[in-house]
């Protein structure tokens, strides 16, 4: 059977280099793989460098997927558009580092051609639209609290090799996703206000890893708090449907409103990615001590997310860049950056590793 695609090129074959190809591996016939290191399959032939793919080849690759750490995202995307300046390229997030973001949106600008974008893989999340709309359909005008939590031991990954985010230390991992979650759940205008205020940061910091832990706390005007927290040691502090010893990770939103209590727990035990089946998510929906709904919703993000960007990277109207996430992330990275150099500990930035802010 015919395949979607002739020929899908992976810039870095490390632990998502490898679940990307594992997703398009039904959509394409053969792949190029780029990485001093290898590939992970005898059968592929890798390329230590970009300029080392002979040019016949590169024009052939029809997408790029940039994987590799993000201190090499800019540099692997210019090279793309410069060989191929008509390229469809899928950046894994963020897409860069905090100084090149200029230059990333001059690159774009310079190669109109080109259609790039970036892994938001929660922004068509069928778990997070099934809470928006459940929000609606319980009527809520004003909502008390959201809170996040995107944790897990990621020092198992890096002892093994994963790449170290010394640049944006743990907002570098899955802080982007909190954020695209929370732009749903705010909606346009609340998200502007949102992205304005100064909140107050409780960090956790690593002599390699910059911050491993981080919990935000903000008040939007209307009165709604928002709670953040990503920790990269394993340390889960909101609640869990799923023991926490049983935890491959832990992806938890809640939304209060009045006595409701709107909970999604996503993928808690994602030792069953990639093999067939989807991935589950629990969401539940309380009034009081009541359970008024309690539902397993099959959602698998990351394959959906890479297969209708696939689609987006082909049309005329490929929609543009959404910056507002990353410029979040450099904010709070600046500010925390400032306090850490300054060795500054009082508010809003407060240092440690205690169980959260109040």
């Amino acid at each position: 059977m015919k395949k979607d695609f002739e020929l899908i090129g992976i810039v870095g074959c490390g632990k998502m280099g490898r679940i990307y190809r594992k997703v398009f591996d039904p959509l394409s016939d053969r792949f190029v793989i780029v990485d001093p290191r290898g590939a992970d399959d005898p059968d592929l032939r890798p390329y230590a460098t970009l300029g080392d793919v002979p040019g016949d080849l590169f024009h052939r690759v029809q997408v790029w997927c940039i994987c590799t750490p993000t201190e090499k995202h800019f540099e692997s995307l210019e090279t793309i558009l410069s060989r191929n300046p008509r390229a469809r390229v899928i950046v894994e997030k963020p897409a860069c580092l905090s100084f090149e973001v200029h230059f990333f949106q001059a690159l774009l600008k310079k190669y109109r051609e080109a259609r790039v974008l970036i892994n938001r893989q929660y922004a068509d999340s069928r778990a997070v639209r099934e809470m928006v709309n459940a929000l609606r359909r319980y009527d809520v005008a004003h909502i008390d609290l959201i809170r996040i939590e995107f944790s897990k031991d990621r020092r198992p990954d890096i002892d093994t090799g994963r790449f170290v985010d010394s640049h944006f230390g743990v907002l570098g991992y899955e802080w982007s996703h909190i954020l695209t979650i929370i732009q749903q759940l705010l909606g346009e205008d609340d998200w502007a206000t949102y992205c304005d205020l100064s909140p107050e940061l409780q960090a956790t910091f690593d002599d390699v890893q910059f911050v491993s832990e981080l919990e935000e706390r903000s008040v939007l005007p209307s009165g709604t708090t928002i709670r953040l927290r990503s920790s990269m040691l394993g340390r889960y502090e909101f609640p869990s449907f799923v023991p926490y010893d049983q935890l491959i990770c832990h992806r938890y939103i809640e939304v209060r409103a009045g006595t409701l209590r709107f909970r999604l727990q996503l993928e808690p035990r994602d030792e069953t990615r990639f093999t067939g089946r989807l991935f589950e998510n629990h969401f539940r929906i309380e009034d009081g001590g009541d359970v008024l709904h309690d539902s397993t919703i099959m959602d698998p993000f990351l394959p959906r997310f890479l297969q209708l960007t696939l689609n987006q990277l082909f049309q005329p109207d490929c929609r543009p860049i959404d910056w507002t996430t990353l410029d979040r992330i450099i904010s709070t990275r600046t500010a925390i950056r400032r306090h850490d150099d300054q060795n500054n500990l009082v508010t809003p930035i407060r240092t440690g590793s205690g169980t959260g802010l109040d």
